[in-house]
């Protein structure tokens, strides 16, 4: 526990700032490596698809990612951005930004990334008949358009202000799009990108992909930051955690990804290596603020706010390892003060207010919550409150969430680039989102809006931080839309001759290349 501790407290002050990491990225390795030995990878999903704009699943974003790169990305394992196949973002005036691209970045096939592969990528993203459910992601609603400026150069055109570069790169999306292939993809038609080989400048090529089997990509010699460590990563989708587990302890794997607090006593009496990591997905007590539900009332969501034993979650069933979130904004994001602990875990005070609640509330939630799930109901019944749990698979808990067919919720919302002021801010709380059903709560407040556009137009960091502790203030203890809970750690188990290997914060898997097998 003290480690995930600390673990916390350096992403928290790594985090707070999102500064952006000039160089994270750096130019090929001085003296060239020899990739060596392959690594095998259980973990527990198929990747679904081979089209990096047809999902919107983190696991399906690994397996993207090793292949084709991004413009930027999140360096494990903290929070804050880097440049990847990009070098800079220059803001030419209030909407419009120019993105410097890095020289000499090859494909897979020799051909070299230029603007026309990157406009090709975002414009792709845009296209309606795409259908892409990444479109729109982060603050895209709002980018006008993407245009060649010269063969490393691209020109992005917003329809509002996005501040300076270091608040507008997330908003962008930089980080969440691997790029692709003019040539190759456009070539193609939907449907087939869907299985067909990709063509990115990643560290990895792809080789080949046996649905809910195994994915199997080599090394790609030509990687602009040195060729990988590895020849070989074989990825076996392995959904049953035993069998992973029994898999990794025999040998037949590598690395294991997710683990649980069910195996890691287990995993370390093996002397097998774990990389933990805090996470960077808040889980909450999302309630129905619309008329007919008892948390319409201020007041009853702010006994919500003391009733529930946080502490004895993260230690008891998470076995520490989960951190209590105390705020909306999630640790080492935007707007985030570790300092900052508006409640205090207060029975008796919740009592007397919950205690007056009649209704009978169903808390919905997915499989994985389930335990915290009936640990909070009952904590509620100790109350007086006539609360209940209802399991339910995960399409059909989103589309009760959505529809606002429900009173109590327990529910997450990821925050993986750190960005608050963007998509975390607009998915769950901004008013032109209530039509879409984005806002599961029914919550928002105009005047809230009105403060969260000022904030994006300003461009002094110093009055920007105060706006923004302004907006996180509100939403914990004035509106309290949510009770923030826990997050959890993210955890990875490996033989103890992987080398390199750094664990993400969002559950990423990011510079693989650097991992050796020093066996």
């Amino acid at each position: 526990m003290s480690f995930l501790r600390s673990a916390v407290k350096h992403l928290a002050l790594a985090g707070a700032s999102l500064a952006l990491l000039a160089s994270a990225a750096s130019a090929q390795d001085s003296a060239p490596r020899e990739p060596k030995g392959t690594l095998t990878i259980g973990w527990a999903w198929d990747p679904g698809t081979m089209d990096p704009q047809m999902h919107r699943a983190r696991f399906t974003q690994i397996i993207s990612h090793a292949m084709r790169d991004k413009l930027y990305y999140l360096p494990p394992p903290g929070l804050g951005l880097a440049p990847l196949v990009a070098e800079d973002v220059e803001q030419v005036d209030d909407t419009t930004y120019d993105l410097k691209l890095r020289q000499g970045v090859k494909f897979h096939n020799g051909d070299e990334l230029t603007s026309e592969d990157v406009v090709y990528t975002f414009e792709r993203l845009w296209d309606p008949a795409t259908k892409s459910p990444r479109a729109s992601m982060g603050n895209m609603a709002n980018v006008e358009s993407a245009e060649v400026v010269d063969r490393y150069t691209v020109r992005f055109k917003t329809k509002v202000p996005f501040g300076p570069p270091n608040q507008a790169i997330p908003g962008l999306n930089f980080a969440a799009q691997e790029i692709m292939n003019k040539k190759v993809d456009g070539a193609r038609a939907l449907e087939e990108t869907r299985t067909a080989a990709p063509m990115g400048v990643g560290p990895f090529k792809f080789v080949e992909w046996t649905p809910n089997q195994r994915v199997v990509m080599d090394a790609f010699l030509d990687y602009w930051q040195g060729a990988p460590g590895v020849e070989r990563i074989i990825w076996r989708t392995i959904p049953e955690e035993a069998t992973r587990v029994a898999e990794l302890l025999s040998g037949s794997v590598d690395m294991i990804y997710p683990v649980t607090t069910d195996f890691v006593d287990q995993l370390r009496a093996a002397n097998m290596k774990l990389e933990i990591v805090p996470g960077s997905s808040m889980r909450m007590l999302q309630m129905n603020v619309r008329e007919g539900s008892p948390f319409a009332d201020p007041e009853v969501r702010r006994a919500m706010n003391v009733a529930i034993d946080k502490d004895a979650i993260a230690e008891h069933i998470y076995r520490g390892l989960a951190v209590v979130a105390r705020q909306v904004s999630g640790i080492g994001q935007e707007g985030y003060n570790p300092d900052y602990d508006p409640f205090t875990y207060d029975p008796e005070a919740a009592k007397a207010v919950l205690s007056k609640v009649t209704k009978p509330i169903e808390m919905l939630t997915v499989p994985m919550f389930e335990l915290p799930a009936q640990f909070i109901a009952e904590q509620l019944r100790g109350y007086g409150m006539n609360v209940s749990t209802k399991i339910m698979d995960t399409a059909a808990f989103n589309a009760a969430v959505e529809a606002g067919d429900f009173d109590l919720a327990l529910a997450f919302a990821g925050y993986g680039t750190g960005e608050f002021v963007g998509a975390y801010y607009n998915n769950h709380f901004e008013c032109s989102r209530l039509a879409t059903g984005r806002i599961r709560t029914g919550f928002c407040g105009e005047d809230l809006d009105r403060k969260y556009a000022e904030l994006r137009r300003e461009l002094d960091q110093a009055r920007w931080q105060e706006k923004m502790d302004e907006i996180n203030r509100e939403l914990t203890e004035v509106h309290m839309p949510w009770v923030p809970l826990f997050i959890e750690a993210e955890v990875w188990a490996m033989q103890p001759h992987v080398q390199g290997f750094v664990g993400s914060s969002t559950g990423q898997m990011f510079d693989l290349h650097k991992v050796t097998l020093e066996k």
